[in-house]
């Protein structure tokens, strides 16, 4: 049994097909004001969608979540079965010959590793201008 909608026709009370339900206008309220992901406060559907092209994001519904929850699922399983099936590749390594000595560091070296700690690989310029300030500042310092 399915639902039935009416209305109003010439004072009579008449039943509406699927084709006249679809023809009437239909009329959505303004989205109530929120605060975006980034803090930014957004007051209607216009605002949003303006703030939506200034960030270059777009907006994710349901279905897309489900969609991307299954692609990282996949992904993960690939992975696993990469690693499980990753000891077939995987030989014992031979010791090395003779006798293993600790490394001897410069103190160049020390000092630049201390100053590109916990930080992103600078560019092969910066890395360049950092060694040299660097040396500058070790031999000030002796």
């Amino acid at each position: 049994m399915s639902k039935r909608t009416y209305a109003w026709r010439n004072g009579e009370l008449v039943e509406l097909t699927p084709q006249d339900i679809a023809a009437i206008p239909q009329v959505m309220d303004d989205v109530a004001e929120f605060r975006s992901p980034d803090g930014a406060m957004i007051r209607g559907r216009a605002q949003w969608k303006e703030h939506l092209k200034r960030t270059d994001s777009i907006e994710m519904g349901h279905s897309d979540i489900k969609k991307a929850e299954q692609n990282w699922q996949a992904k993960k399983e690939k992975f696993r079965d990469k690693v499980a099936s990753g000891g077939n590749n995987v030989r014992e390594v031979e010791p090395p010959d003779g006798e293993i000595r600790e490394t001897q560091r410069n103190s160049l070296g020390v000092e630049m590793a201390n100053r590109l700690y916990n930080r992103s690989v600078p560019d092969r310029k910066t890395m360049i201008k950092l060694t040299l300030e660097t040396a500058k500042y070790l031999a000030k310092r002796k």
